[in-house]
């Protein structure tokens, strides 16, 4: 059993909260369930997508073949297999960006992987897992030698990332894939018609390279895409990557209630454009909507959030910041939540 320490060194565990009561959590389920089938094959877009894959970079035949994606197929969107899907969260700046004293981000594929989250749905047991991976974290990749796991899109985009992640939490099969640049969830959020979240406490901060300003406030409040985007930015409390994951389990908990509500899953077609514009990934509308009617369907109350286990570097320790993986927590968390199965 992997057991939680201080959140800045060790495994992190956020329980999702359980906002119904039992009778009430069953009605609902039923109903999201009906909403989400009928209001997405309602349209159009479901229809002409269902079984492409939301591709914006070619994958070879050898390197589709080690997703293994085919195991995420259901009967009428119903998952029959456990399975692992790693997101990831694209910063990219243009080339010339120092030059031109404007760090804007692109709205491209070929950057940093700064966020980093491998999902498992587990049909078995009924729970969803989130693991999020430090963008620092220390690892070898293949062919570059000894870097932080964020550079591994920029070598060999999503293969390269999803191969290095595998072997780093033990040979862990990952089944699919899915790249968002960081426009696009602010895009995506928009589209759900934003997010009400518990901010924990004030964000002000202000880089006029980036012409990025966070300004929010402590508090119960709902954010659009732009202030959802801040919260997820910000990284000046003393904590760095592990205070910033801690803030992106907050939102994943709060958008988790939000996508999951009926009225949020009657926007699927518009919802749908927007991932369509958005996204890379090997998976199609079809196998999505497979892990959403999953998600809708499993009891949240049982959702795990977890980071990976390990430490952050002493100053001085390596020529720059890392994060260590502990190879020994890692390898019974993967026991513990059964991921090579």
């Amino acid at each position: 059993m992997v057991k939680n320490k201080d959140l800045t060194t060790a495994n992190l565990e956020v329980p999702s909260q359980n906002l119904h009561r039992k009778n009430r959590w069953k009605l609902w389920t039923v109903i999201s369930g009906l909403a989400i089938i009928s209001a997405t094959l309602g349209g159009l877009g479901a229809i002409y997508m269902g079984t492409t894959p939301f591709y914006k970079t070619n994958l070879t035949p050898e390197q589709a073949k080690f997703f293994q994606s085919d195991r995420i197929a259901g009967n009428i969107f119903q998952l029959n297999s456990p399975v692992n899907i790693l997101v990831m969260g694209m910063s990219v700046l243009p080339e010339n960006a120092r030059e031109r004293g404007y760090f804007h981000q692109l709205n491209s594929f070929d950057g940093l992987a700064d966020v980093m989250l491998l999902i498992r749905f587990d049909p078995t047991t009924d729970k969803i897992t989130m693991i999020s991976i430090p963008r620092d974290t220390r690892v070898e990749i293949d062919g570059h030698g000894i870097k932080k796991i964020n550079a591994t899109n920029v070598y060999g985009g999503a293969f390269l990332t999803a191969t290095t992640t595998s072997q780093l939490l033990g040979g862990t099969p990952i089944h699919g894939y899915i790249r968002i640049n960081v426009l696009g969830v602010g895009k995506l959020i928009d589209a759900l018609g934003g997010v009400t979240v518990d901010v924990p406490y004030d964000m002000k901060y202000q880089d006029h390279s980036q012409h990025l300003y966070i300004d929010l406030k402590a508090g119960r409040q709902h954010l659009d895409g732009d202030k959802a985007l801040q919260m997820l930015r910000f990284r000046h409390d003393g904590k760095g990557d592990i205070g910033r994951i801690q803030r992106q389990h907050i939102l994943m908990q709060a958008l988790a209630e939000q996508v999951l509500n009926p009225i949020t899953l009657a926007k699927s077609p518009k919802i749908l454009s927007v991932i369509q514009e958005n996204i890379d990934s090997n998976l199609s509308v079809e196998q999505l909507l497979t892990l959403v009617n999953f998600a809708v369907q499993s009891d949240r109350s049982q959702m795990k959030m977890l980071t990976l286990p390990g430490r952050a570097s002493y100053p001085r320790e390596f020529n720059t910041s890392y994060w260590l993986p502990n190879q020994l927590e890692i390898d019974q968390l993967v026991r513990e939540y059964n991921l090579r199965d």
